[in-house]
């Protein structure tokens, strides 16, 4: 069973779980967990997901990219892209329809997909798979490399869509209403599905696990607190504790991934039906680690805090 939590070491200094159950029991176990030798963990737990789902990146070929629509805020020296709140289909059809001569001069199409995600579907030579949401929105865009056709394709796509919809009549309306405004898309996409994977489900992650799970043919439960599969492994997804909450709201999360997420799985390890318990955390250096049984049952170990 496999616990992809970003943000799990943030704040390795606190001294919340002495004075937690929970927390207590968290820290025992990661505390006797083991480094797990020779695995890169990717940032951001998007590409975590995507690469333990099998999904591989190729330079060829046609090609779908999660497009996330966005605010975009100017500062000194860059933009951030902000995510925006719900886009009525309304709103979404006027803005596609504003977007229609620069989608067809890129070749590309946008589509809804069955979870409510915009996704932008393109046939281009060249890798240009971008920072996924959990990296890029809410902070400074980076300059995106512009080798390749499709990387270039993009480039041009993202900067014709933003005069596109600039000052459009949904924008300001929304702006008029307190909303932010669709100023153009995030692009990511995790690459081509396929590739060897032992994981036979995926628990959590939202609409985006459940987009990536249903690309590769996997089992999506929307619930990370899900009791151990009987056979292959079973990736489980909490992304609360990636956005920096207060120290408060972070000892409740710890508490709920102690008691509701990681218990299920200890329980399973002692009783021979897991193999091993592996917490992978893409924001931190000390990413991934592994426990076994006969490491639950080491009572020497130190605890190690989240």
């Amino acid at each position: 069973m496999i616990y992809l939590l970003p943000g799990l070491w943030a704040s390795p200094g606190a001294t919340a779980a002495d004075r937690s159950a929970p927390l207590r029991r968290l820290a025992r176990w990661l505390g006797r967990s083991r480094p797990v030798e020779g695995l890169a963990v990717a940032p951001g737990w998007e590409v975590a997901l995507a690469k333990r789902l099998g999904y591989r990146q190729q330079g060829t070929g046609s090609r779908t990219w999660l497009a996330e629509p966005v605010q975009l805020t100017p500062g000194m020296r860059d933009l951030v892209a902000s995510p925006v709140d719900t886009v009525a289909n309304a709103e979404r059809e006027a803005l596609w329809s504003a977007a229609q001569p620069e989608l067809e001069a890129a070749g590309a199409t946008l589509a809804l997909d069955e979870d409510g995600l915009w996704t932008l579907s393109m046939d281009a030579e060249g890798e240009a798979a971008g920072p996924p949401p959990s990296l890029g929105l809410g902070r400074s865009m980076v300059a995106h490399s512009l080798q390749g056709d499709a990387a270039r394709r993009l480039q041009v796509l993202a900067t014709a869509l933003q005069m596109a919809w600039f000052q459009h009549p949904v924008n300001l309306a929304r702006e008029r209403q307190g909303r932010g405004a669709v100023h153009g898309l995030w692009w990511w996409t995790p690459g081509y599905a396929g590739g060897p994977t032992g994981v036979q489900r995926v628990c959590g992650g939202g609409a985006i696990g459940r987009w990536l799970a249903r690309g590769a043919g996997i089992d999506w439960y929307p619930d990370p607190a899900c009791t151990p599969a009987e056979s292959g492994d079973t990736v489980v997804v909490v992304d609360a504790l990636a956005a920096p909450p207060s120290p408060e709201r972070r000892q409740e999360l710890l508490e709920s991934v102690a008691d509701d997420v990681v218990a299920p799985g200890v329980r399973g390890l002692l009783r021979n039906r897991l193999r091993a318990l592996e917490f992978v955390d893409p924001q931190s250096d000390d990413s991934a680690r592994r426990l076994e049984r006969r490491q639950l049952l080491a009572f020497w170990r130190r605890p190690r805090r989240p």
